[in-house]
């Protein structure tokens, strides 16, 4: 209708438009039967056709959107003179309850035309309340044409949520203030925003320091001179380390073990808004309880399952609290009793032969707390099995067993007829190998304290310092030869014991090469310097190998090789290893270039079984890592070569 009327915009139209407007309100009034006097209904039909104009010519205003202002998504509106000449419907809708005819007579302003003057060189913020409702804008004015065209977004939602989250951050600010774990702010600048008081106590800086806002870097550089910061070997680079977190922008978790003993758990998180947030929490105590709790819980069930005699611990409620291994093989029961009540107890080793003596451990065990009592007996149970039993009341009214198997005195008999013999043997063993290790030992130390002395005679006779720097490399030489040996012995303690776990990583023959060359070059105290070197190794294939204790056992070879060797018969030895690798086994196959085969046959023929030769540790070592491997040694000594043979693993 209005793009119609729009079209016809010309006088003779205006005419029939208006006398078309007088026959519909006297239709209407007349319709209503209302006592309207004829100037007022005149007056008022003159009204709604000025309006109606009005709205026309708004209208093509708005057509021909002389500013562009109709299609913005914001409110916008154009004065000229202090008067509103044209607005959007996003301006309309702010005029709630208001026509258009309304805005643009009354010229209605959202805002004063003062509070305008003060935008017309940017951005200004204003809030302002429109039909009950407080309303955020950031105004912008622009001049076109001896106009100025004004421009409202509607920030609201925005500014709420930004309040809110001030508040939000306040109060989170206030609780992290309480608490007794040390928080840390950073800004992306990385500079501190915000501590608690428990980080200023526990970093030992100032308030008037941290209020200064130093930066992350600055405060490690000042911690560090407090020593309350881990030991670091780098320092430079762990801090580098711990400033990365800005550019990686992921969570991390970190453990500080403090010079002072502490244990510190450090929780570290970017911010949305950019830098880091860290929490320091103390938990040394927690640890410390809790290891000493393991500790002793180890020590109790390390010492119950190694006990020979079988134990059972019944709760007051008549069920099995704990046993140890021993009492499940003595009753030849295969399933866990925990939590089994003594009387499904009595009825499964009762299947075999009832007995009156295990009716007398029913009754004390099902008795009240006060009437439970200690004795002990003889249980014949079946098959000639003979078991001593004998109890004990806990404080808490608990009642332990101890079941002792007694069997038969002649089995008792050989059975320490057997480990006495064993303990004879293990004693002559010991005394052959201290005998022949402290020979292994007093020789370098030996050579330790007379070159020392050599040193000594040498400064007071003046001699030149060639003469002392060789006496100081035999002296290191001989000492690194001696660590060496007191770390053999106790690899050996370590490997009888079975206190070594294995290591396993994917790792390709190339590697394996240069870490076995590393640990070649860690022994300075070789007779001959030894090069080691692939033989055509693939190094696309990967194997999963224990490579420190593999290393070890490389090492121990080589070594039994030097020890048969002096500098004199070669200063060098090239070591070419080869690689074969399948699904059942890993073979590392040694060959020495410029070794006879006659000091091989010595080593075949001295240690063809690779047990325990007098003089020699490097046997030993060897032995207990082939047993720890379950793999095999070989020597070709016409071939020149050893080859160690360990069973694949998969992973």
């Amino acid at each position: 209708m209005n793009d119609y009327i729009l079209d016809m915009y010309n006088m003779s139209d205006m005419i029939f438009i208006l006398l078309l407007s007088l026959l519909v309100a006297c239709i209407i009034i007349h319709q209503k039967k209302k006592s309207y006097s004829v100037a007022n209904s005149f007056k008022y039909i003159i009204e709604a056709f000025f309006i109606y104009i009005l709205d026309i010519r708004f209208a093509k205003k708005i057509q021909e959107d002389k500013y562009k202002i109709q299609s913005s998504n914001k409110a916008c509106w154009v004065i000229k003179n202090g008067k509103i000449v044209e607005f959007n419907k996003n301006y309309e809708n702010l005029h709630n309850g208001k026509t258009i005819s309304e805005i643009i007579r009354q010229n209605i302003h959202i805002f004063p035309i003062e509070d305008l003057k003060n935008i017309s060189s940017g951005k200004t913020k204003i809030k302002k309340i429109l039909n009950g409702k407080q309303y955020t804008f950031i105004l912008k004015s622009e001049s076109k044409d001896g106009s100025t065209i004004i421009t409202a977004e509607d920030k609201t939602d925005e500014d709420t949520q930004n309040h809110l989250l001030d508040k939000q951050t306040e109060t989170n600010l206030q609780l992290m203030n309480r608490l007794n774990s040390p928080v840390a702010i950073f800004g992306q600048d990385k500079s501190l925003v915000f501590f608690n008081s428990a980080f200023e106590s526990f970093s030992m800086l100032t308030n008037e320091y941290l209020n200064n806002k130093p930066t992350e870097s600055e405060i490690l550089d000042s911690m560090r001179q407090k020593a309350i910061l881990p030991y670091q070997a780098n320092f430079q680079e762990w801090k580098k380390k711990q400033l990365n977190i800005y550019e990686t922008l992921n969570d991390r978790e970190q453990w500080w073990y403090l010079q002072d003993g502490r244990t510190l758990r450090i929780l570290s998180q970017p911010n949305p808004m950019g830098g880091v947030t860290h929490i320091f929490e103390n938990h040394t105590e927690r640890l410390a309880l809790e290891n000493e709790a393991k500790l002793l819980s180890e020590i109790q069930k390390q010492t119950i399952d190694s006990l020979s005699e079988g134990i059972v611990l019944f709760g007051i409620d008549g069920k099995i609290k704990l046993h140890n291994p021993k009492f499940t093989e003595l009753w030849q029961i295969e399933d866990n009793m925990v939590g089994m009540h003594v009387k499904s107890f009595i009825e499964i080793i009762e299947k075999s032969e009832k007995s009156e003596i295990l009716d007398e451990i029913f009754i004390n065990v099902v008795s009240s707390g006060v009437d439970r009592r200690e004795h002990s007996n003889i249980l014949n149970y079946g098959n000639n099995k003979i078991i001593y039993y004998q109890s004990s009341i806990l404080p808490d009214r608990s009642i332990l067993y101890t079941f002792t198997d007694i069997t038969d005195s002649k089995r008792i008999e050989e059975a320490l007829i057997e480990k006495n013999s064993a303990l004879a043997q293990a004693d002559n063993i010991k005394t052959s190998f201290m005998n022949n290790i402290s020979h292994e030992l007093r020789a370098p130390l030996q050579n330790i304290i007379g070159f020392s002395e050599l040193v000594e005679e040498t400064q007071k006779k003046g001699g030149t310092g060639k003469q002392i720097s060789d006496y100081i490399k035999d002296i290191k030489k001989s000492g690194n030869e001696l660590h060496h040996q007191i770390n053999q012995i106790l690899e050996i303690t370590a490997l009888e014991s079975g206190n070594i776990e294995s290591e396993y990583q994917k790792i390709d023959g190339n590697n394996i090469v240069e870490i076995f060359q590393d640990e070649l070059n860690k022994l300075d105290f070789l007779n001959i310097n030894y090069d080691l070197a692939g033989n055509d190794i693939d190094g696309s294939k990967f194997m999963n190998i224990d490579v420190t204790h593999i290393s070890r056992l490389f090492t121990g070879v080589v070594r039994l090789v030097d020890r048969h060797m002096s500098s004199d018969d070669n200063k060098k030895c090239k070591i070419r290893m080869d690689i074969k690798l399948n699904d059942g086994s890993y073979k590392f196959i040694l060959k020495f270039d410029e070794i006879s085969q006659n000091l091989f046959s010595d080593i075949n023929n001295l240690n063809r079984e690779f047990t325990y030769v007098p003089g020699s540790i490097e046997n030993i070592i060897i032995d207990k890592y082939a047993i720890f491997f379950s793999g095999k040694i070989n020597i070709k000594p016409k071939e020149n070569n050893i080859t160690i043979e360990i069973p694949a693993i998969q992973l």
